[in-house]
């Protein structure tokens, strides 16, 4: 949301994220809630046109990586509440997620992740500095 969002210093370097993503399509993968947290926002702002196209834009990037919630997901996420005070439901869910996978990365904006064990963020500030990540993993 930030690539396409209001002037804002996150917004060039989520636009760099995303164009890494193109380039190393297998490297990245997102989840439903991240496609229902785009809906949530534009239509919270009255702006769903303008939204709904952002969503077919990222959809279409992401085809054949989204992976679905499942309900271990849930209450993966309800235990992580339990242990990190501040982090939304949300946050919870995408860790969750993320562990279930055996991920270890999340390229996030949300400062919030740093303290969830197990998970390095990959700020978009930074993404010069990261993204040799996803090019030596191919």
């Amino acid at each position: 949301m930030y690539a396409s969002g209001a002037d804002d210093p996150y917004r060039a370097p989520c636009v760099r994220v995303l164009r890494l993503v193109e380039r190393s399509r297998s490297e990245f993968i997102t989840n439903a809630e991240v496609l229902q947290e785009i809906i949530h926002r534009y239509l919270a702002i009255r702006r769903w046109p303008d939204g709904r196209g952002l969503f077919n834009r990222f959809a279409s990037l992401m085809a054949g990586r989204i992976e679905s919630i499942h309900a271990v997901d849930l209450f993966r996420a309800a235990e992580l509440a339990d242990h990190y005070a501040g982090l939304s439901a949300r946050d919870c869910l995408h860790a969750a997620v993320i562990q279930r996978l055996g991920l270890k990365h999340i390229a996030s904006t949300d400062k919030r992740f740093d303290r969830v064990d197990g998970i390095e963020r990959l700020d978009p500030m930074l993404v010069d500095e990261w993204a040799h990540l996803v090019t030596e993993a191919r």
